[in-house]
Parts: C-alpha cells; structure tokens; sequence
C-alpha cells in the first residue's frame, strides 16, 4: 500500500512539475472573467441599455430547465479542459493570450455598449415548484431584471476557447476531445435555452474566440509568455538540484 501511494505522489509530482504553469493561467482566466463580468457593469449604469433580440427567433426559444445542468458544469469544464490541452506550451500560452484579448475586448463593449435580455424572473418566482423557484432568484442574482454584460457572451465565449484549446491536438487522446466539443456544444445550447443569452450573443462569443486564436497562433503571440514560463521552470529546477 506504501508503494501504490508513493508512486501516486511522484506521478502527481511529476504531472505538477509540467503542468503548474496551465494551473496559475487558468487561475488568472477565471479571476479575469469575474472582474470583465461583475466590475463592467459599474461603469455600463450610465450608458444606454441595448436589447439585440431577434423577433421571430430569440423570442420564440423555449426555457428548458434541464440545460441549468451543462450551463452551472461549465465553470468546472473552464478549469479541467484546458488544463487537458496544456500538454503544447507554445499553443497553450497562444491560447492564454487569445483570451486575455478576447476579454478586453468583451470589456470595452460590456462598459460602453451593454446589452440585457428579458427573462421569466416574475413567472419563475411566483412558481409553487422549488427548481422554478432558484431559477427565479439565480436570475435575480445574475444581474436581476436588467442584466448587464450579455454580448458578446462570456459563457460562450471561455466554452468555445476549450474546445480550439484541444481541437487539432493529436497528442491529447480522441475520447477528450470529443467529450470536450460535446460539453462545448451543451453549454452554447444551454446559454439560448436557459434565456441567459439571445444568439447574437453566441454567434459574436464564438466568432471573437476564433479570430483571436487564430491571429495569436498566426503571429505567435504567446512566445514571450512561453519564454517566462521556460525561465521560471529552469529557476526552479536549479533550486531543486
């Protein structure tokens, strides 16, 4: 039993020691995304209130309780999935780089050209059922009855930079990155059919993740990252020799 638990720490030692940098970058990924989301709004009170709803269509989506499910497993699938992808440094630190641009970007339009939506609060409320009940005050928490911050959508947004994370990745076995593009596609689903998001707001979070990946892999903007994370692994290195 003493060597099954042994040869686990030094396995989770080594895993550590090559991935500790994907550790500390998701980290800043998700207090970045708390501030974009909840400190934008401050500013977003004193300009006009855009509503991008598309009549005919936006309109027209049901509510689905069941996809509350995908759209709350996202917070954990933004940690574990690009932590599977962090196994190519120079396309993971791309990858970072990609989306701290995305979210300026996403923060500048959130301060001065914020988007809300119209969803069921009063109906879900006013609801005898208990599950309809915490929709209700979830919505009531996530921005009330004129939320800020929907376009373009941050949960499509960090979703979609999961899957480029992996996709094309030939050394991250196939079963991941399919299960990884599944959760992607249940989340995006899940933002139109919990009434969080309309699909202007999908369409733009996916097209912004897209472009930026693209143009930091082109351009190789993650190279001076991926020098700094080489330079702190080779400092610590010499400290443990």
């Amino acid at each position: 039993m003493k060597e099954n638990k042994t040869s686990f720490k030094e396995k989770f030692r080594n895993w550590f020691a090559r991935y500790w940098y994907a550790l500390v970058l998701v980290a800043i990924i998700m207090a970045v995304d708390c501030i974009v989301y909840w400190l934008t709004r401050y500013i977003a009170v004193h300009f006009k209130v855009y509503d991008f709803t598309i009549q005919g269509f936006d309109d027209k989506v049901p509510l689905v309780k069941i996809f509350f499910i995908p759209y709350f497993l996202s917070y954990p699938y933004w940690i574990v999935a690009p932590i599977i992808a962090a196994k190519n440094k120079k396309r993971f630190c791309n990858w970072f780089v990609a989306v701290m641009i995305s979210f300026f970007v996403v923060a500048v339009i959130y301060c001065f050209m914020p988007t809300t939506i119209k969803r069921p609060i009063d109906e879900m409320l006013n609801s005898d059922n208990p599950i309809d009940k915490f929709i209700g005050n979830f919505y009531l928490f996530d921005g009330g009855y004129v939320p800020f911050g929907c376009f373009p959508s941050i949960h499509c947004l960090l979703s979609a930079f999961c899957y480029l994370a992996v996709r094309q990745q030939k050394n991250i076995h196939i079963a991941n990155r399919i299960g990884i593009l599944i959760m992607d596609i249940l989340i995006l689903l899940a933002t139109q059919f919990t009434k969080q998001h309309y699909i202007v707001d999908l369409i733009s979070a996916v097209t912004l993740a897209e472009l930026t990946f693209f143009i930091c892999n082109k351009f190789n903007l993650g190279s001076k990252l991926e020098k700094l994370v080489d330079k702190i692994e080779s400092k610590f290195k010499k400290k443990i020799e």
